[in-house]
């Protein structure tokens, strides 16, 4: 492993890792790969959209979610903020790698994110200044998809210095441990160096918590959602 410095890096390319397009089966993914700066295709293209027969969001789909979360809008049970979240998700990784208990099935990344469905919405987390906005790939709805890819396509920006310097001295020191934790994680010495030189990006400011707990609407809206880590 290479020797690890303690000084901080700030790049101003935003270097997105992707893995290969995933197979339409989810449940054979795998973790997604972090060999080459690409921006990653949008691999929910590829997945089967809402059935030919439906117009509109599938009925079923739309059906009653079970939901704490306390506004109208219930969110896709895939996604709504639990103590047992429905899925593993490390934010850091591509939504490639989401994995449940059991299979997933492509299409659930096609379904409504919400019921009823939204075009659009915005995503906010007590550890970031900045708000996540989703919107409609499929020019209708937003989808489980979206959220996924939308949130880790935010959080693969790099941040400036400035962002850097507007948080505390104690946050400033954690933000940079993730950063540091991030690259180190990677067995290989390619995976590590280009990691490091990508340098902090907003998903640094979690300060380590970059596990999915789930999405709640908040008081500001049925548009505005909030995420919650561990």
């Amino acid at each position: 492993m290479p020797t690890v410095g303690k000084r901080v890096r700030f790049s101003r390319t935003n270097l997105v890792h992707s893995p290969p397009t995933p197979a339409l089966s989810f449940n054979q993914l795998s973790p997604a790969s972090s060999a080459a700066p690409l921006t990653p295709p949008n691999v929910y293209q590829s997945l089967p959209g809402p059935s030919p027969y439906i117009v509109v969001p599938n009925k079923q789909a739309l059906a009653a979610y079970p939901s704490k979360s306390p506004a109208r809008v219930r969110i896709h049970p895939y996604l709504e903020l639990s103590s047992v979240p429905a899925i593993n998700y490390d934010l850091m990784d591509h939504p490639s790698s989401v994995l449940n208990h059991h299979r997933i099935s492509s299409r659930v990344f096609t379904e409504p994110a919400s019921n009823p469905a939204l075009r659009k919405l915005s995503i906010m987390s007590q550890h970031l200044p900045w708000t996540i906005s989703v919107s409609a790939s499929n020019g209708t709805y937003v989808t489980v998809g979206d959220v996924l890819d939308s949130v880790y396509r935010a959080l693969q920006r790099n941040i400036t210095p400035t962002e850097y310097n507007s948080l505390s001295s104690h946050d400033g020191r954690r933000a940079t441990r993730a950063y540091e934790q991030r690259y180190r994680r990677h067995r290989s010495n390619q995976a590590y160096e280009l990691e490091k030189r990508g340098g902090m990006k907003r998903v640094d400011f979690l300060k380590g918590m970059t596990k999915f707990s789930g999405l709640a609407v908040t008081s500001h809206g049925s548009g505005m959602w909030q995420l919650s880590v561990t």
